[in-house]
């Protein structure tokens, strides 16, 4: 199993959606998440635990070691199995790309 945790900001992007969605309307960092997560379920089922989190919200303080390192990263900021892994974008090809790898070492 891949954990995949997704810190993001709720509030609407300006400017054309870059969630990947190619709707071509404004979206949120939790919408975009949404859709990665929808995608990474339908490929890989069960192997994938997804969770995304506001990191304007108090939840973040539940993830020490991400406070520690926001400054440090644009968001969204991906973490599998705890491990920052991407940052500035969801790309969904990048990250069901390192999930796959990670499930090949297991």
């Amino acid at each position: 199993m891949v954990d995949v945790t997704v810190f993001g900001k709720d509030e609407e992007q300006t400017g054309e959606c870059d969630c990947g969605c190619g709707c071509g309307h404004t979206c949120s960092q939790r919408d975009a998440a949404e859709m990665l997560e929808k995608a990474l379920i339908e490929k890989f089922g069960n192997q994938v635990r997804f969770r995304y989190v506001d990191a304007l919200s108090e939840e973040i303080m539940d993830f020490p070691e991400v406070v520690k390192v926001t400054n440090q990263y644009r968001l969204p900021l991906t973490l599998l199995n705890g491990q920052p892994r991407f940052h500035g974008g969801l790309s969904f090809e990048k990250i069901s790309g390192a999930i796959a790898e990670l499930l090949s070492d297991i």
